[in-house]
């Protein structure tokens, strides 16, 4: 199998495990019920103390889920901090509820009702801390309760509704009378949690609450409405397409040669040496950077005249060849043919370079070399110093 043929399995196969991801999430993206406000929920904001309580004291207690109808026998709704912000089609229904005799319960929640609030003449105003609210007008079911309450108010801004609960300056609970039922608001859903049954006259409200009849839970809006799909989808869909991206590109970067890595070596039983400095030469001018370091050859050089044979590097090229004259011509002579390709341009300068300070350094390590065989050995000559 060719690697072309290998890298596309490669991919399929990192699809279908992306895609079983981003299945197997989708049975998982759902919020568990334990911290919702469901009847079945036993954590703090749940309501499964509640609802055990009215089953336990003989009250018929339904539970109405996303699909279900309406509950014709309904005596108290119960429509508990929900997690979605109510339609306007939604709010007539509920108040639909009302009109027909039910008591409609609503206790707000953190998604704001902007269509709920309005269509009862009401707003919510957010307060500092959670408080006790006591009765503040005559009522069956909270007029004389002291209840625990959020921080958030009820404030009116049209005739009809009546403060029935709350404290100085501030309103928890607000009723509205409908055609043959009510409608009472509560600011937050503290009195009906789990984590608040037992605090104040909890309990006696969801007492009062089942001598009224059939209590419906109504849980269709527990779960805020989406647009869009869920981050975590989101999430592994963005995954799945950079691990499809990144497995394209790598069968791509397998599959397609765009020329030569590298020059094909010289063709012969073996690389000589005039080989070697010919493909680096030509790996130089590949490269772009022959100039540099042709510079660089030459720096190294005058700083080994500098060091081994005392002509500094900071004279000029022709003045070192003066000094080195007196001693070894051929040397000087290497040594003004180097100052002379420096100033030229073209890929000829690093060769020339090279040559120049092989050949001035081959004549002075010979001059050395012959002066060192003599039978009396002396001191060796000082260069003149020209200054």
């Amino acid at each position: 199998m060719s690697r072309l043929a290998i890298g596309l399995v490669a991919v399929v196969a990192l699809a279908v495990v992306a895609a079983g991801a981003v299945l197997g999430q989708a049975g998982r993206e759902e919020p568990t019920a334990a911290v919702l406000p469901s009847a079945v929920s036993v954590g703090p904001r749940g309501l499964a103390a509640a609802f055990e309580l009215l089953r336990q004291r003989g009250t018929t207690v339904v539970r109405r889920g996303p699909k279900d109808e309406a509950v014709p026998e309904a005596a108290v709704v119960l429509l508990v901090a929900p997690g979605a912000s109510l339609s306007r089609q939604e709010v007539a229904s509920l108040l639909a509820e009302a009109d027909r005799g039910a008591t409609l319960l609503v206790t707000l929640g953190r998604a704001a009702q902007p269509e709920l609030l309005q269509a009862l003449g009401l707003t919510l105003a957010a307060g500092n801390a959670p408080r006790v609210a006591h009765g503040l007008a005559p009522h069956r079911l909270v007029g004389d309760l002291a209840l625990p309450a959020g921080s958030a108010s009820l404030r009116i801004l049209s005739p009809g509704p009546l403060p029935v609960s709350g404290g100085p300056g501030w309103t928890s609970a607000v009723s509205l009378p409908r055609e043959r039922g009510e409608v009472l608001v509560l600011s937050g859903p503290e009195a009906l949690e789990n984590a608040h049954l037992l605090e104040g006259d909890s309990l006696s409200l969801a007492v009062r609450l089942g001598t009224l009849g059939t209590v419906v839970f109504d849980e269709r809006f527990l779960l805020p409405s989406r647009i869009g799909p869920p981050p975590s989808r989101r999430a592994l869909a963005l995954l799945a397409g950079q691990i499809l991206l990144a497995g394209l590109t790598f069968v791509l970067a397998r599959g397609l040669r765009l020329g030569a890595v590298r020059p094909p070596p010289h063709p012969g039983a073996g690389r000589t040496a005039r080989d070697y400095l010919a493909s680096l030469a030509e790996l130089y001018r590949r490269a772009g950077d022959e100039q540099e370091l042709a510079a660089d050859l030459w720096r190294a050089f005058r700083k080994r005249l500098e060091r081994r044979w005392a002509i500094p590097a900071r004279l000029s090229d022709a003045e070192a060849a003066r000094r080195i004259a007196s001693r070894n011509p051929e040397a000087a002579l290497a040594v003004r043919r180097g100052g002379a390709a420096r100033t030229g341009r073209g890929s000829g300068v690093l060769l020339a370079l090279t040559r120049a300070a092989a050949d001035a350094e081959t004549a002075l390590a010979g001059h050395q070399a012959g002066r060192g065989t003599s039978s009396a050995p002396r001191r060796p000559k000082a260069l003149p110093s020209g200054d």
